[in-house]
């Protein structure tokens, strides 16, 4: 098992074991130490004012030396150093200490410490304190990595909170006010048909604009869990949403390709694709889908991008990207959430967007070890 299988907690506590188990310790703690006080936040002690959840004053602890100021400290045995009158002796028992600074965002956070209270036999070598150093290091990028997650969650439930109000009082006006131009329709003609035929075609963009916006709404920056997909019956299914009227598709994907992906969204991003090939491309438009391990492209015969659009896709440049369309700005979404690479190539002889690296995303977070 590795590191990108376990829960929060048990990464942290598989840290504090690893670093008992290499100093040859008794005690391993992670500490909170914000307000002048210190919180145990994880360790592997079970009983006591230093088990988990337990506070104590700050001042009379080995860590208040390494917040103040910021530096690894460590001795095997206290009484045979600078510190063997400190405060920290008496209050704590401990003798043998080694602690890192652990921040978050470049803030002091705490600490990850390693004591016993007996003295060690052998010094304590400076590879061992850079050991517990970088440890401290990934337990702070663990840690801010979390609180990214959580900041991220927060954000996502207001921007749920948005697009439920849109949806609501958004949709349900611009419903009824189609349903009424469908009746004035039926009851008149000529010009003033057109005119409600305008109106009518105004409204239905209105209402594709908010069904976007509440797909931006919901993209995160990143996807989060994603599994295998199969490509092509993917491509094929997303084609059968879009109104393409006289568009045709070919699909000339390797069999049994996959990509790593959020099914959802991937769908979202070939319906667009699909949905500006017929817009821009005109009703005989002809798509073509191709793809194999290392990624896809959909391609179109269609008059080609404006250079600034082409060029704000190249460069992930969302303002002018949005001038042409919520849709492809759902695109960029969807191939930056997933840590993918998008390039765009676009003539008068028609438009390539080519989407790689599919299956080649980093994970969030490195293995501590099997």
């Amino acid at each position: 098992m590795t590191a990108t299988d376990l829960s929060a907690e048990e990464r942290l506590r598989r840290a504090i074991d690893i670093g008992r188990e290499y100093l040859g310790v008794d005690n391993g703690v992670l500490s909170y130490t914000g307000e002048g006080r210190y919180e145990v936040v994880e360790t592997n002690i079970t009983s006591g004012p230093y088990a988990r959840e337990g506070v104590v004053d700050l001042d009379g602890t080995w860590c208040r030396h390494v917040v103040n100021t910021g530096e690894t400290l460590a001795f095997a045995d206290a009484t045979e150093t600078e510190y063997r009158d400190d405060i920290a002796l008496d209050t704590t028992g401990l003798t043998c200490y080694i602690g890192a600074e652990v921040a978050i965002d470049g803030e002091t956070y705490g600490t990850l410490c390693f004591s016993d209270e007996q003295p060690r036999d052998d010094p304590i070598t400076d590879a061992e304190r850079d050991f517990i150093t970088v440890l401290a290091e990934w337990v702070s990028a663990e840690l801010e990595r979390q609180k990214h997650y959580a900041e991220l969650r927060e954000q996502n439930d207001r921007l749920d909170e948005f697009a439920g109000i849109v949806a609501h009082d958004l949709r349900n006006p611009l419903s009824g006010a189609i349903g009424f131009t469908e009746l004035a329709q039926e009851e008149v003609s000529g010009q003033v048909a057109e005119f409600l035929g305008r109106v009518r075609s105004s409204l239905d963009r209105m209402e594709s604009m908010i069904a976007e916006c509440l797909i931006l709404a919901k993209e995160g920056s990143d996807v989060g869990e994603r599994r295998p997909v199969a490509l092509e019956p993917l491509v094929r299914q997303a084609w059968d949403t879009v109104q393409t009227r006289n568009a045709t598709l070919t699909v000339d994907i390797e069999p049994e390709t996959t990509v790593v992906a959020d099914e959802m969204r991937l769908q979202r991003l070939l319906e667009n694709l699909f949905r500006n090939s017929v817009e821009h491309g005109g009703p005989s438009v002809s798509v073509t889908v191709t793809g194999d391990e290392h990624g896809f492209a959909v391609a179109d015969d269609g008059p080609g991008l404006p250079p600034a659009v082409e060029s704000a896709l190249g460069e992930a440049d969302t303002e002018n990207v949005k001038s042409f369309g919520l849709g492809l700005l759902v695109v960029l979404r969807v191939v930056s959430g997933h840590g993918w690479n998008l390039s765009v190539t676009s003539s008068a002889d028609g438009t390539r967007f080519e989407v790689t690296d599919v299956n080649t995303a980093e994970p969030v977070h490195q293995a501590l070890g099997d």
